[in-house]
């Protein structure tokens, strides 16, 4: 994980100079543990803070036809040999930099639909006057940017971006509404009004008189027919996934949770270490009390038991989920959608301490893979009752429901009394339009209460969450559809960004096997039937670990819930904290909740906190989150 920086004159502006770039690294010096450099022109200079995690000899700038291009760059190739045949490029030492810059040179602003791995890049070209950026697919690697007429800024992360004379620190009220909604619908907008965000997928070309977005790439399922054994084919696309993700260091090491997503990753890992003779993959694993809901030792000891692994063991006792926040909120530079960041935080300090650089991860597989859920919507809409009625019986013996109560809820959502009342609703709304007849009133919010009904106002946010908070009927009746949409949420970035400002703290990047360009194009092409039979989802993914995975993991139901553990130390540990921020300093966030409701959340969790409601948790959570925030933020910054 490295971190990229620049500053790109434009008209008239300053020049930029190597003091500028060096406040931009400095604040970024925890990327940088292996060094840090800067480039400088007339026009541009380029830095690059960074941790050797490909075994690339030095950190960047690089410069290539004669000085008249340089790159900056956060990467890791996935397709190196691809590339170096279609350059023409012989010596396989090249670092991915170089072979971006040479994509560039052959294929001009198309270059990044060649290219497949985790990167964020910014190309400056002298003889355009331009600088080209991209970001990979998913979102993986971060890229900020500060855009005036005069000047280009962009960093990986805010705060090198704050650092620079008039940028400014006002904040958006549109992403603390869409945080409180749990929406991260805006892929470009962040927590400060003047700083943007490359989204995932897109190119962006900075000149002199303009700024211009494009996309580069759309989610869509592989264009190759299927296998005959879509199994056989998951697993050769999955194994040469994590074999890409294990490039070039020995400091490799694994998160195990005992689930299927992370257990499978390490299994074929550690087949790889031991292939290759590697040392013993490094597995750390987060254990807690024999007898707790999050008690997963099991299910780590089995496959630690059927591998070479190295393994540590990183006991949690009393957590407590807001220690250590006010740091977490600074690395985070705003607030965040992931309650057990504390917990993911842990296993990243423990895998620097012990020497790791590279962490892989199963973040992802549910979302990648597919549980198929959405199958059984589209045998209901085809009307197809009897094959719903089986996997309906499967998903009760693994989610312990009432099978006839689902089974029902479908056929009155699909059944043809539903037919006749939606062809109904559709004549009725017809007509009231032909007769110019006023629209009825938007219900209310889908969040409940947790929103000051003010600020929902003033950013739309009704609006905003019926466009992309909610899934549409003609999506959630294809399980395709429905997986492609899951895949294209903004959900999906921001996990990443968490993710990687948190790893970086620790000299340590984090990869993700399950989101391979291939292996996602892969699944979405697969038929529902791969992903959900008899209440077994992800089942492509079970049957490929056949003979690889235990049959405790390959096989398990179940999976844990965060929700107890997160309500249990919030209040055993945090009483006080709470009490404060949201009683004797309510008035702070005041602005952006509706302080009653919250309240009466807060006393759900206080009555009966083994019964708290998801939606009670979140509120909480997210109103002590953003009011701690606003603590560190209010005293310099303003509202936008």
């Amino acid at each position: 994980m490295s971190g990229i920086a620049g500053i790109l004159l434009r008209q008239d502006g300053k020049p930029p100079g190597s003091a500028d770039i060096q406040q931009m690294l400095s604040r970024m010096r925890h990327r940088a543990r292996d060094g840090s450099s800067w480039w400088t022109d007339r026009n541009a200079v380029l830095g690059h803070a960074w941790l050797d995690t490909t075994g690339e000899s030095g950190p960047g700038p690089l410069t290539m036809a004669g000085g008249n291009l340089a790159i900056t760059a956060d990467c890791r190739l996935d397709n190196r040999d691809e590339l170096l045949a279609r350059l023409g490029i012989h010596d396989r030492s090249v670092a991915d930099a170089t072979l971006f810059m040479g994509a560039y040179l052959r294929w001009g602003e198309t270059c990044a639909t060649y290219l497949q791995g985790d990167f964020a890049f910014a190309i400056w070209d002298a003889e355009r006057r331009a600088l080209f950026c991209a970001r990979d697919h998913f979102g993986i690697k971060p890229f900020y940017y500060h855009a005036t007429a005069k000047r280009f800024a962009f960093a990986s992360e805010i705060g090198p971006l704050l650092a620079l004379d008039g940028v400014g620190t006002r904040i958006s009220e549109h992403q603390i509404s869409g945080f409180l909604a749990g929406l991260p619908d805006d892929p470009q907008s962040t927590h400060y009004a003047a700083i943007f965000r490359l989204p995932a997928r897109h190119t962006l070309t900075v000149t002199d008189s303009q700024v211009i977005l494009r996309p580069y790439w759309q989610i869509e399922p592989s264009p190759r027919p299927l296998r005959s054994d879509a199994a056989e084919e998951f697993r050769h696309l999955f194994s040469q996934s994590v074999r890409n993700r294990m490039r070039d260091t020995s400091a490799v090491g694994a998160m195990l949770s005992g689930g299927l997503d992370s257990s499978s990753i390490v299994s074929v890992a550690g087949q790889h270490a031991a292939a290759e003779r590697r040392p013993k993959l490094k597995t750390f694993s987060l254990v807690f009390e024999t007898g707790s809901a999050m008690d997963e030792k099991p299910f780590i000891d089995v496959v630690l038991g059927q591998h070479q692994l190295d393994s540590t063991l990183i006991a949690v006792g009393n957590y407590a989920p807001f220690a250590e926040f006010e740091r977490i909120l600074e690395e985070q530079e705003g607030t965040f959608l992931a309650p057990g960041l504390s917990l993911t935080r842990s296993i990243y300090r423990t895998a620097g301490t012990n020497g790791v650089k590279v962490l892989l991860d199963g973040h992802g597989g549910d979302e990648v893979v597919s549980h198929g859920y959405g199958l059984l919507h589209e045998l209901a809409n085809e009307g197809r009752w009897l094959a719903l009625w089986r996997e309906l019986h499967g998903a009760a013996d693994t989610y312990g429901v009432g099978m006839l109560a689902m089974y029902f809820r479908f056929l009155a959502i699909y059944g043809p009394a539903c037919r006749i009342a939606r062809w109904r609703s559709r004549m009725n709304r017809l007509l009231s339009r032909l007769r110019l007849e006023p629209a009825a009133p938007a219900r209310g919010p889908a969040w409940g209460g947790l929103v000051n009904a003010e600020l929902a106002r003033r950013t739309d946010l009704v609006e905003r969450f019926h466009r992309a908070g909610y899934m549409p009927s003609s999506v959630s009746a294809s399980e395709a559809l429905t997986h492609r949409w899951v895949l294209s949420t903004g959900l999906v970035p921001h996990a990443f960004e968490v993710l990687d400002k948190a790893a970086a703290n620790f000299g340590v990047e984090p990869r993700y096997p399950f989101w391979d360009k291939p292996l996602v194009e892969f699944c979405l092409a697969l038929p529902g039937e791969e992903k959900l039979h008899y209440g077994f989802g992800r089942l492509v993914l079970r049957r490929a670990m056949e003979g690889v995975l235990p049959p405790a993991v390959q096989w398990r139901r179940d999976k844990i819930d965060f929700t107890a553990i997160l309500v249990k130390g919030m209040l055993r540990n945090h009483r006080d904290l709470m009490d404060k921020m949201l009683v004797s300093e309510g008035d702070r966030i005041a602005p952006y909740v509706d302080l009653g409701e919250v309240n009466a959340a807060y006393a759900r969790l206080l009555n009966k906190p083994d019964e708290a409601a998801l939606l009670d948790v979140q509120y909480v959570w997210r109103s002590i989150s953003l009011s701690l925030w606003l603590r560190q933020v209010q005293p310099t910054g303003s509202l936008a």
